[in-house]
């Protein structure tokens, strides 16, 4: 271990007492830091960084320049602990519906909304619509308007979408597991205003 370690685990342990609960047992901060990746080398990052340079350069406003390996790892170079810990749990959720009832669910939505935004003659649908070239991420314009007014009028209307972060943006809606098919028609009603 390194002298940086230790100190982060003093800094989680200090800061969170109960991490989750397994199997009726609650465990404690140092507990999973013990069991966490941390005492092994890391080189993948599970989410993706917020360092704001490497993100200008992401979005081409900047040219590509050296940024400390540590900031384009992880967000702000720390390591996310508590979405490594909440990943064995969502894998075990996931399994027990099945990968197939899943994956068919989101195809069924995200067709859903796809075919829904074709018939709207101000939408421009992105995302193909065969299955076997999209799953998940449904992208699109609206005609008129940037994709961050057509998101903010959305979330005014408690439907979460968001833009694509891309140098070209677009409108991305993303149904998933959670998400009822009510739910979809409604986001298409306020599309279609």
């Amino acid at each position: 271990l390194t002298g940086a370690q230790p100190r982060a685990r003093s800094r989680i342990a200090a800061s969170t007492r109960s991490v989750s609960e397994r199997s009726g047992k609650t465990w404690s901060a140092a507990h999973a830091v013990r069991s966490s990746t941390l005492c092994r080398p890391v080189a993948t990052a599970i989410i993706p960084t917020f360092n704001f340079e490497a993100y200008r350069i992401w979005m081409k406003e900047v040219q590509p320049k050296q940024i400390p390996f540590g900031a384009i790892m992880t967000p702000g170079g720390f390591h996310s602990f508590e979405h490594r810990w909440a990943l064995a749990e969502a894998f075990r959720f996931h399994q027990v519906i099945g990968k197939a009832r899943i994956a068919e669910r989101i195809h069924k939505l995200n067709r859903q909304l796809k075919e829904g935004l074709l018939r709207m003659r101000h939408v421009t649908l992105m995302t193909p619509l065969a299955e076997d070239l999209s799953a998940g991420i449904v992208c699109f314009e609206v005609e008129g308007q940037k994709p961050q007014q057509v998101v903010d009028h959305l979330r005014q209307r408690r439907i979460m979408a968001s833009v694509t972060p891309y140098a070209t943006q677009y409108v991305r809606l993303a149904p998933s597991l959670l998400t009822s098919p009510e739910e979809v028609e409604k986001t298409l009603q306020e599309l279609r205003k």
